[in-house]
């Protein structure tokens, strides 16, 4: 007759403490990931969104709109007309195109764009120079400003972007194109223009309404 094995009680139990971190482990699994997203976003709204977040991003885009501007030759100037209807629908919100006309500008070309902060009513502007043997183009960046844009100090210290402010920021390191980032805001709408140098700045200064 054979004997039946006979294993010790204990090895029949369930760890209480292994149930425990299963179940807590399920419970943070589902917690994180109905509320992380909102989590996220609502950490995303106090800290807001640096400038140099979207200096960064605009500075990669002006690279390849100036290869676009420089190498696209179907492209035909937007008429006077449609410039305002679309970029109010870009931003949500009425604006009007800058007219560089006066320092030798032509707008060329308008689209929509995705910048941090506020990925779904951006737009670039880029414009061509007029001149004779001239084929160099400036872009220009335009977000929908909620007051969602932070700025830091010399202390590291984070606070909102407030109007009126323009920031300067040497683009050299940070795009394929180099030159200057021109930042500033008019409380609905926040300005990046991308830009040579200084002086090409100076010339368009009042013409793109720069504090």
């Amino acid at each position: 007759m054979t004997q039946s094995e006979k294993f010790p009680a204990s090895a029949h139990r369930i760890s209480t403490t292994a149930v425990i971190i299963v179940l807590l482990s399920v419970g943070g699994a589902i917690f994180f990931g109905v509320y992380g997203p909102r989590i996220a976003d609502r950490l995303t709204v106090l800290g807001g969104i640096p400038l140099s977040d979207v200096m960064g991003a605009a500075a990669e885009l002006n690279g390849q709109a100036q290869f676009s501007c420089q190498h696209d030759e179907s492209i035909e100037p937007l008429q006077v007309n449609e410039q305002s209807p679309l970029l109010s629908r870009l931003l949500g919100r009425t604006f009007q195109a800058p007219n560089l006309g006066e320092a030798g500008y032509e707008l060329q070309k308008i689209s929509g764009t995705s910048l941090p902060g506020a990925p779904y009513r951006c737009a670039e502007l880029v414009y061509q120079q007029t001149a004779p043997n001239e084929n160099h183009c400036l872009a220009l960046y335009l977000a929908a400003d909620d007051g969602q844009y932070v700025a830091f100090d010399k202390l590291g210290r984070s606070h909102p972007y407030m109007p009126n402010n323009l920031l300067v920021i040497d683009s050299a390191d940070s795009g394929e194109t180099g030159g200057m980032i021109f930042i500033w805001s008019d409380g609905l709408v926040l300005y990046l223009a991308c830009v040579e140098d200084e002086q090409e700045f100076e010339k368009l200064e009042s013409l793109l309404r720069a504090p």
